[in-house]
């Protein structure tokens, strides 16, 4: 006769509220198979002031952890992941578990901003607004990143407007930014978005203003002297670099050590020190450990690119086998992973070399329970956004699209590379039909939009919204 297990799960109870399930060694359960359970069974979970609340049931949300109090009789061990319960190492009778449902960084920070998730898109196969787009997906929405899950904004919001920091240079005005997404520790990162004299009235979502370095179709040329290469030059796959090595080289690393800032860099670099208040306020304010990503991964997925990155090698970025495979993919495949393969898995190295963090920055604990380290080599702790949160947002690869919240009718770079050739860099942009394509680093010149990440910490006032925006308290 096979032996049978009795597990008795005891759920910081009160009155002694047991559970009694039939198992061997592992046993998964889920929302609806632990629902008969409910008059027999006490679940609490942490509530957004601190404390825990009785549940009928195992949270169904992703903004939930399974906290490290919780813990086992017998030697047998709790998980919870994608809202399902495991219990496995079950080798004994009257096993007894007390179980605790925490928020998580990011489920916390998200519950501060008053903000729930739509649940995750499974397939991204066109542009995202509210109406009259292939996709009418519009709001919150969630994705894994290196850290945990990710909560980004979809569509067209218009509730993701935060005030934080001054431009020096006009008026002390206030800067203007919006959310691209919680980050899965907790972190908010941002994109610039403008300046207001005011903190109630947005500036303008459309045209120069929206970038530091904006470019503009007008013939003229104090206009044009606003916009900014992403590099000086092209002749070399290291041009493909927010930071870049030396040309000439015959080995990948050579080509692509962290030696020197992009043209684009040195950009953002002297408007951050000389015409704001921000690094003032970073210590206080700004997170240096989370980074951005500016993926230099190789594939030879596309065709007719063999090349693996080195000097003038005809070569295609891990960036663009995701969104291109000579053509446009009808099915596009965007990822919050720095160093992330094909084939799920991550490529440690490259995240190291790609994930640029500042010289100070600290090796954070990933969603995995592995340190994530980056090349701690960024001057200062801004970035730009990658194609990759583009299309989270609701861009697409070579696809218009004017009616998500990104689009600007002004050209602007990304720090994803697109390819090497025809002896010439090129990076992601997005243009001014709000279409994700490339641009030459040394031959075009597009618009900055700086990319910053706010500490999980920070003290957040307002609803997000035109009239009401997020204020970071102490930094306007």
């Amino acid at each position: 006769m096979k032996k049978t297990i009795l597990l008795i799960i005891c759920l910081v109870s009160i009155g002694g509220i047991t559970l009694s399930i039939k198992s061997n060694k592992t046993k998964t359960l889920d929302t609806t198979s632990i629902a008969k359970y409910k008059d027999t069974m006490a679940i609490y979970v942490e509530s957004k002031d601190g404390g825990y609340q009785k549940s009928e049931n195992i949270p169904t949300s992703s903004s939930y952890v399974l906290s490290s109090k919780s813990k086992c009789s017998n030697g047998a061990k709790p998980t919870y992941t994608n809202n399902k319960l495991k219990l496995s190492n079950l080798t004994k009778n009257d096993t007894s578990c007390y179980l605790y449902f925490d928020l998580s960084e990011s489920g916390k920070v998200l519950n501060q901003l008053g903000l729930t998730s739509n649940g995750e898109v499974k397939e991204f196969t066109g542009t995202s607004c509210e109406n009259n787009c292939p996709l009418s997906q519009n709001g919150v929405y969630e994705a894994e990143d290196d850290f945990g899950t990710s909560y980004y904004y979809r569509g067209t919001v218009d509730n993701n407007w935060v005030v934080f920091g001054k431009d020096t240079s006009d008026e002390n005005k206030y800067i203007w930014w919006r959310i691209i997404r919680v980050n899965g520790n907790g972190t908010i990162r941002l994109i610039y978005a403008g300046t207001s004299s005011s903190t109630s009235q947005t500036p303008e979502t459309t045209g120069n203003g929206t970038m530091i370095k904006p470019q503009t179709y007008i013939n003229n040329t104090e206009e044009y002297k606003m916009a900014v290469y992403f590099n000086q030059n092209y002749g070399s796959n290291t041009y493909v670099g927010y930071m870049t090595g030396a040309t000439g080289q015959n080995t990948f690393e050579k080509t692509h050590t962290n030696a020197n800032n992009s043209t684009v860099l040195d950009t953002i670099k002297y408007w951050y020190e000389n015409r704001t208040n921000l690094s003032g306020l970073a210590n206080d304010y700004l997170d240096v450990d989370t980074g951005f990503c500016g993926d230099r991964q190789v594939t030879t997925a596309v065709p007719g690119y063999t090349g693996q990155g080195i000097s003038t090698q005809e070569t295609a970025y891990a960036s663009l086998e995701r969104l291109y495979n000579g053509s446009w993919k009808k099915t596009q495949f965007p990822t919050l992973k720095c160093g992330y393969n094909s084939d799920n898995s991550t490529d440690e190295a490259a995240r190291k070399r790609d994930l640029y963090t500042g010289p100070n920055a600290r090796a954070i604990k990933g969603s995995n329970g592995n340190n994530i380290e980056g090349n701690n080599k960024l001057p200062v702790p801004v970035g730009l956004i990658t194609v990759d949160e583009v299309i989270y947002a609701g861009g697409f690869g070579g696809t218009a699209n004017n009616a998500y919240w990104l689009y600007t009718n002004r050209f602007y770079w990304t720090m994803s590379p697109y390819w090497f050739s025809s002896s010439r860099a090129a990076m992601f942009s997005v243009r001014d039909t709000g279409v994700i394509l490339g641009n030459e680093t040394g031959s075009d010149v597009l618009g900055a939009r700086p990319v910053v990440n706010l500490k999980a910490n920070v003290k957040i006032t307002g609803t997000g919204v035109d009239g009401d925006p997020y204020i970071v308290e102490g930094a306007v």
